[in-house]
């Protein structure tokens, strides 16, 4: 598959934000079992180590994004969620050409503390599985 190829149904994500513009582009579709939504890229060579697998910090930064913005938008006006805790565990390396997806699953979405997990994929290959505690500050 071409590098530039986006899977059908995916399209470029709303989620705009400093960082994110260095890192992206970032692509999102609905979850087809689930209210949630898919976050996802084309691994680029800048998203590789010196090893030439994906960089650990690249696949922390689509989990704790996938399942911050997941938890934002369940329905209840949030527009901020902060990042108590991210936890996880690499179990295999992406490689640059992958289509890497975030698969989000909320463990609990209401309230000022929140919990979601999220799995990494490349294809059927699960590269990392994550969890997180996201606070959501009161509106001002």
């Amino acid at each position: 598959m071409h590098a530039s190829i986006v899977p059908t149904g995916f399209t470029p994500s709303d989620l705009h934000e400093g960082f994110l513009d260095h890192v992206g582009p970032l692509f999102m579709k609905a979850s087809s079992d689930t209210s949630q939504f898919v976050l996802a890229f084309r691994a680029e060579i800048r998203h590789a180590n010196r090893y030439g697998v994906l960089h650990g910090g690249m696949l922390a930064t689509l989990a704790d994004v996938a399942i911050g913005a997941n938890l934002a938008r369940t329905g209840e006006g949030v527009e901020t969620t902060l990042t108590l805790n991210l936890k996880l565990d690499y179990i295999a390396a992406g490689r640059v050409g992958d289509w890497i997806e975030a698969h989000v699953e909320l463990t609990k979405e209401r309230g000022r503390v929140r919990f979601g997990e999220c799995v990494i994929r490349s294809g059927d290959q699960v590269l990392v599985r994550a969890s997180a505690v996201f606070y959501v500050p009161l509106s001002a």
